[in-house]
């Protein structure tokens, strides 16, 4: 609050015009801090999966919206050591392709911003030990870039392709983890501010004679803004159904693109 008191008009307005300026880096920051929330739930990788949980879903699917193509969404809680009970999210849906085709869509992750919304990129900058492999699992770090507004978020995963059970994990590259992976000539950029963690996995199976996959994904967020519950599921539903989506383009289109 301003008082004039003793001061000058000079020394009034100055300090009026300082608490403007004030007022104004304020508001530009909390629109920030919003931002990222946001680009941090529209990410696609954004699922526990760091309690070690194998977990595969025995939901009661509806036949008729699953042949349909909708996209059905669960939520479900769970246990994550340490920190008690949380909720996710879980998309399942039904791929006109087959299983092995499906899967050769989920590894191409630096084809996937070509058809996520808001994505700008995935690439792929180390590779460990190469998908594909039948008795070794796959190893990747894959940098990512997700454009929200005015905002670009960055971000590195570490992803693995377990090809004998048609299921992938990722998490998030952390601040010390870059350090570590840098001092190893590994080059990997610091994620942006606001993303405090990155988990995630994805499974596919085959469904009815083969002709067809069963998709499932399962987001959860995890911010260094702190958000209601509730608006991290809304958004999640939301940023989840546009994923997935992206994802049933990436396999409707794959044929055509590998025979160009």
């Amino acid at each position: 609050m301003i008082t004039t008191g003793n001061q000058s008009p000079e020394q009034f307005m100055k300090a009026f015009l300082f608490t403007n300026r004030m007022k104004g880096r304020i508001r530009n920051m909390l629109r920030a801090s919003r931002l990222i929330a946001l680009a941090v739930l529209s990410l696609m990788a954004l699922t526990n999966s760091g309690n070690g949980e194998a977990a595969k879903f025995n939901y009661k699917l509806d036949e008729k919206k699953l042949l349909s193509g909708e996209i059905q969404v669960f939520e479900e809680e769970y246990k994550v050591e340490g920190k008690g009970i949380k909720k996710r999210v879980v998309g399942v849906m039904i791929l006109k392709a087959p299983l092995d085709k499906v899967w050769q869509v989920l590894e191409d992750w630096d084809a996937m911003g070509k058809f996520v919304p808001g994505l700008e990129y995935n690439k792929t900058i180390y590779v460990f030990e190469p998908p594909g492999s039948k008795d070794k699992i796959g190893n990747s770090l894959i940098e990512g870039q997700l454009k929200v507004l005015y905002l670009s978020i960055n971000y590195t995963l570490n992803v693995k392709f377990d090809n004998v059970n048609y299921r992938q994990e990722w998490n998030f590259v952390t601040d010390e983890q870059v350090e570590i992976y840098n001092k190893k000539n590994i080059h990997v950029k610091k994620a942006t501010r606001g993303l405090k963690s990155i988990e995630g996995f994805e499974y596919v199976e085959p469904y009815g004679d083969g002709s067809s996959t069963i998709y499932y994904y399962a987001p959860i967020v995890e911010t260094s803004i702190p958000l209601p519950e509730f608006l991290e599921q809304a958004l999640s539903r939301s940023t989840l159904r546009g994923y997935m989506e992206g994802i049933r383009q990436m396999v409707n289109s794959y044929g055509n693109e590998k025979s160009q």
